[in-house]
């Protein structure tokens, strides 16, 4: 019994020593070296800012219609016995070219017995004047007979204008929008033959947004009070044609001069010489009557303004400042305008300060940055 003790002790006593010599093994052993994370700034593009010329253009729309429109309506009675094979939808006629003939018989026949009435009555006006002169004419005799030479020429002046309106003819250089009325129709005073447009001019109407009425520089109230219009700024039109976008130039002649109740839009109107080309100028198109476009206007001066690309500004509404320490602070502008590349300010910033064109999600105010080398 008293060996096995001695045994137990024994095998106590290796196993402490063993545990000690695992702690002070342990304590020996070199730590492991540690793995530290250094956390950098993000890395932003920036520019500098700075005041620019520049030269607003804006953009719009519309639908191209004639500065000239006609409803041809027939001033006599009778029959249409001629017609101009011209007088069709679409027909191109000139100025002064005969479209259409009312049969003019019975205005003929009116003409000649008014140039007759009208010689009777000139025969008797001059032997008043001769019977006159001899004292043996009343003055109420002689202001009848006057009286009567001023009808008969009168009635030969109304002859005449009836005759000359069996013929429809028109003042300018056109094309046929619309035919009513075709050769064997009986028509009388008011009937409706057609409508036509003159083709030397076309004008667009185009709406213009408050906030960029202020940039349009459109023609004053003084400006077109004598002629009705004047030159504005210029414009360019394009229109997609056979799979081309094509482009054609006029100029803004007037403001409409009210605003629109439910756009709240002021409408320009703008210009086209020639639309149909019938110049025959080889480096530009047709533009159709009724063809819709896309308009761009370029304002007539520049104006001082600093350029902000789109990237750089945050809802329209900030933009981050990077100061000489790199730090970004976030800073309000005011926009004055924007296009589809830059935002426009005047205000609320400076010349020289340098803007981040990276969006930061987790940016705060005095963040630290880095800079791209540009």
């Amino acid at each position: 019994m008293t060996t096995k003790i001695k045994n137990t002790k024994i095998a106590i006593l290796i196993l402490a020593l063993s545990l000690i010599i695992y702690f002070f093994l342990g304590k020996l052993k070199p730590e492991p070296d540690k793995n530290t994370i250094e956390s950098k700034p993000p890395i932003v593009s920036s520019i500098i800012l700075k005041k620019e010329e520049v030269q607003i253009t804006i953009d719009s729309q519309g639908m191209v219609m004639p500065l000239i429109q006609t409803i041809l309506s027939a001033e006599v009675s009778g029959t249409i016995v001629e017609i101009s094979p011209k007088f069709v939808s679409g027909g191109f006629f000139r100025k002064g070219e005969t479209l259409m003939v009312i049969d003019p018989s019975v205005y003929i026949v009116a003409l000649k017995q008014a140039e007759a009435l009208k010689d009777q009555r000139q025969n008797e006006f001059d032997d008043a004047v001769k019977i006159r002169k001899q004292g043996y004419l009343s003055e109420s005799e002689y202001l009848s007979i006057v009286t009567a030479l001023a009808l008969a020429e009168a009635g030969l002046v109304n002859a005449q204008q009836n005759l000359d309106e069996t013929k429809i003819q028109l003042p300018y250089d056109g094309m046929i929008l619309e035919k009513s009325s075709d050769l064997g129709q009986s028509v009388s005073p008011g009937s409706r033959l057609g409508v036509t447009f003159a083709i030397d001019y076309a004008e667009v109407r185009l709406p213009i947004s408050n906030s960029d009425l202020s940039f349009a520089d459109l023609p004053t109230l003084s400006e077109i009070s004598e002629t009705g219009e004047a030159q504005g700024s210029r414009v360019v039109f394009e229109i997609k044609q056979s799979r081309q976008l094509q482009a054609r130039e006029g100029y803004i002649v007037r403001s409409e001069g009210v605003v629109d109740e439910k756009t709240r839009m002021t409408y320009a109107v703008a210009r086209i010489k020639d639309p149909y080309n019938l110049g025959g100028n080889p480096n530009i198109n047709s533009l159709p009557m009724g063809s819709f476009v896309n308009a761009k206007i370029y304002t007539s001066q520049n104006y001082q303004f600093i350029k902000i690309p789109r990237s750089a500004i945050i809802n329209n509404r900030q933009i981050i400042l990077i100061d000489d320490q790199k730090r970004i602070y976030y800073q309000d502008i005011e926009l004055i305008r924007t296009d589809k590349n830059f935002g426009y300010v005047r205000n609320g910033i400076k010349e020289g300060q340098r803007i981040s064109t990276t969006s930061l999600e987790d940016g705060i105010n005095g963040m630290s940055v880095r800079l791209t080398q540009n």
